[in-house]
């Protein structure tokens, strides 16, 4: 009897494998891995949707694959469908591995998989595995290896060299699956490896190994259908998008690098003892996360913020799980959608991260999963308290109708016409070096500082100014007040108590009013924006009170009593200004 064939693993246990890990986009991205480990300048999907059996919706029919690479002569390619065969077995330099990627994931959505392939200055040669052809044992084979053109449908999809791969008679990938989840999957999975732009020891740089990915959609809906160019995306939100060209990028927080121990289990064949593990992390823009909820915009949705929980693992530059780590403590929570991390580590260290052989996912085993916690909480921790106090802040503001510079500009006008001052003088060197470490403290950006500083040196600006604080401390005192030059900066606490219970009840009032279409009600913002006004007036009172007291001589008989005297004096006289304005 003369066989068929070679079959791609021993026995009839091919169709249980069917049954394995691999989603569709993951199967997809084995191929990809190949056309790249290839050395492939350009690679081209092309999924062509239809409706099998009668279903409403369409779904991918057939998807071939095409590349430039260096193909595969014939011996190669007779094994390259087998289970196990891989000519970079246990190699770690690249993307591949295992040897069981190409098959493993093509049976997981189909069951015929045709492979053509040309080395340079070779021919075009052909195998096939269908898992419903058997041989005369009743077992699924791959063809032998022979010469045959190349399909004219797919003959633009490769150069004159490389390898064309088609899955066809597709019976397992949901109706849930989309081409647009699927080419933002591809985009950021590969962003190493198809972007213009790469990041490499804190900078932005060009990518010198730029491959070309282009996806073509065929009768999946007006909207999708088309061939289009991959741009990679970035989690970090540190290279621009190319779709959201007037987007502002992250700020990079930190990058750096640390080694750990390979594991005997699993061992590369060489002798690396250590691995190396690149960490970078980086704090979304502020006007993308200005308060609870802002995730869920429309644009930051387009932006996939909603998305951003957790970090983006990489294997090689090539991404292998983005989203929460498993046991991670504490635990990532919505709030830590504003910043981003990444961890790309050296392929030496699979056994470390417990990568399965279908590269998905990534469970660091304890040891260094606390170490990877003790590198990265505490910065999070850092990125996590700039968070609330921007939501603190925009909360103020929003409640108020303050602006973002946290100024209280209302009550100022007061402050000018009742408080008596020294003639105003210029902050000296030693104060404005003093205030820009206060500043930088209360983790004030560069531009809102640039602002308050001016304020404090201008003669003409009021001599009490009350800022909105940035401190992350709940128990501290509702104010703070620092003298510098002829100026007094009162910062409000806005994590303190009093202006949460305060400003939530004022938000309450101006959200009525917003809502109603009762002109009486309408009036009530006006009513909220007097109550502010009326907390600053109190505060400024007193700050006034105090900085006169200061000035007095040591025998004032009652300091207690003389000081709600000056206060209540202050206030009636800021009430009188307001009126006769």
């Amino acid at each position: 009897m003369v066989s068929k064939g070679i079959p791609p693993m021993h026995g009839k246990a091919l169709q249980a494998f069917r049954n394995n890990d691999f989603s569709p986009e993951s199967a997809i991205a084995e191929v990809i891995d190949n056309s790249i480990q290839a050395e492939s300048n350009n690679i081209k999907i092309r999924i062509e949707f239809g409706k099998p059996h009668s279903i409403r919706k369409p779904r991918p029919v057939t998807i071939a694959f095409g590349d430039d690479g260096i193909g595969m002569d014939p011996k190669i390619l007779q094994k390259c469908l087998v289970l196990g065969e891989s000519t970079r077995e246990n190699d770690r330099t690249g993307i591949g591995r295992f040897g069981v990627g190409m098959t493993n994931g093509a049976i997981s959505v189909c069951n015929k998989i045709e492979v053509y392939s040309r080395p340079h200055q070779g021919h075009w040669n052909f195998v096939e595995l269908d898992l419903n052809k058997l041989d005369d044992e009743g077992a699924p084979y791959i063809t032998i290896v022979k010469e045959s053109p190349l399909p004219k449908k797919y003959k633009d999809l490769v150069g004159d060299k490389g390898t064309l791969v088609i899955w066809s008679d597709i019976d397992r990938i949901e109706s849930n699956f989309n081409s647009t989840d699927l080419k933002h999957w591809i985009s950021r999975t590969f962003r190493k490896f198809i972007g213009e732009k790469i990041i490499e020891d804190e900078k932005i740089i060009d990518n010198k190994n730029k491959v070309t990915l282009t996806v073509d959609i065929i009768g999946e809906s007006k909207e999708t259908d088309g061939s289009e160019t991959l741009e990679a995306f970035d989690p970090l939100y540190l290279i621009p998008n190319k779709h959201r060209p007037n987007d502002k990028t992250a700020e990079m927080i930190d990058d750096w690098e640390i080694k750990f121990d390979v594991s005997d289990i699993d061992k590369p064949d060489n002798d690396v003892k250590q691995g190396k593990i690149i960490i970078r992390m980086s704090l979304t823009p502020e006007e993308w996360r200005k308060g609870q909820g802002a995730g869920g915009s429309a644009e930051n949705r387009d932006r996939y913020i909603d998305k951003n929980e957790g970090i983006s693992v990489l294997r090689n530059h090539r991404e292998v799980a983005y989203g929460h780590i498993p046991q991670w403590n504490p635990k990532f929570d919505d709030l830590d959608r504003w910043w981003s991390c990444e961890i790309d580590f050296d392929a030496v260290l699979d056994h470390q991260f417990s990568v399965k052989n279908i590269k998905v996912g990534a469970r660091p085993l304890i040891q260094l999963r606390e170490q990877l916690q003790n590198e990265i909480n505490g910065t999070r921790d850092d990125q996590l308290k700039k968070i609330r106090a921007v939501y603190a802040k925009n909360k103020s503001n929003q409640i108020t109708g303050g602006d973002t510079s946290g100024n209280h500009e209302e009550s100022e006008e007061g402050e000018k016409d009742i408080i008596q001052s020294d003639p105003p003088k210029p902050l000296s060197p030693e104060e404005k070096k003093k205030q820009e470490e206060a500043l930088k403290r209360k983790q004030i950006n560069e531009q809102e500082t640039e602002e308050i500083l001016k304020k404090i040196d201008d003669p003409n600006a009021p001599p009490i100014l009350l800022m909105n604080s940035l401190k992350d401390q709940s128990t501290g005192n509702y104010i703070e007040i620092e003298r510098l030059g002829n100026k007094t900066v009162v910062w409000l606490n806005m994590n303190h108590q009093f202006f949460q219970q305060v400003y939530d009840k004022l938000k309450i009032i101006n959200e009525l009013s917003e809502n109603s279409k009762d002109p009486e009600k309408t009036k009530l913002v006006n009513i909220a924006s007097d109550l502010k006004r009326d907390i600053d007036n109190l505060i400024i009172s007193y700050t006034d009170t105090q900085n006169k007291l200061l000035k007095t001589e040591n025998n004032i008989s009652d300091p207690l009593e003389r000081l709600l005297m000056n206060w209540s004096l202050c206030l009636r006289k800021l009430y009188k200004n307001s009126s006769e304005g």
